[in-house]
């Protein structure tokens, strides 16, 4: 199993201005987010919608098609190929970038372990955000290349 616990996190130095501006802030704590403009982080909160929950929660279900992305605001979520627990994500993680394969099924079971918040990005606004935001691009191809399972063809 592999673990990721927690996304290093820097000191906010964004101005706030209402609910989106707080997700904004909250997001500019990650370094995933740090070649984020403000106004980027602002239209990236804008287009997703912000969910939460106090009970472990399926988010995304294996060998289902892929509608959206997400990104982990707080709590953790649990990763499951089958029955086998192989990742854990915490604050900061994108997950859910199959999105970007049309027509490809999940590839894994994603769930909340507990109480969470999330973004969740739609895959149409995802496409016009890609094409708005050169930053998301970056971010989502690094997050489907550690997300990739490694196949071992020596055999």
């Amino acid at each position: 199993m592999v673990t990721w616990t927690r996304i290093a996190h820097r000191k906010p130095t964004m101005k706030v201005d209402g609910t989106h501006g707080e997700e904004a802030r909250r997001l500019r704590e990650f370094i995933a987010f740090d070649k984020f403009s403000d106004d980027e982080l602002e239209r990236l909160v804008r287009a997703a919608h912000h969910t939460s929950t106090h009970v472990a929660w399926p988010l995304i279900r294996e060998q289902t098609p892929s509608d959206a992305c997400y990104i982990l605001l707080s709590g953790e979520v649990a990763v499951y190929v089958g029955q086998d627990r192989i990742a854990v994500l915490g604050p900061g993680e994108v997950f859910g970038e199959s999105v970007l394969r049309p027509g490809e099924l999940r590839s894994a079971t994603v769930t909340t372990t507990g109480a969470a918040e999330v973004l969740r990005i739609e895959r149409d606004d995802l496409a016009s955000l890609l094409d708005e935001i050169p930053a998301l691009r970056e971010t989502m191809d690094v997050t489907a290349a550690r997300h990739t399972p490694i196949v071992d063809t020596s055999t």
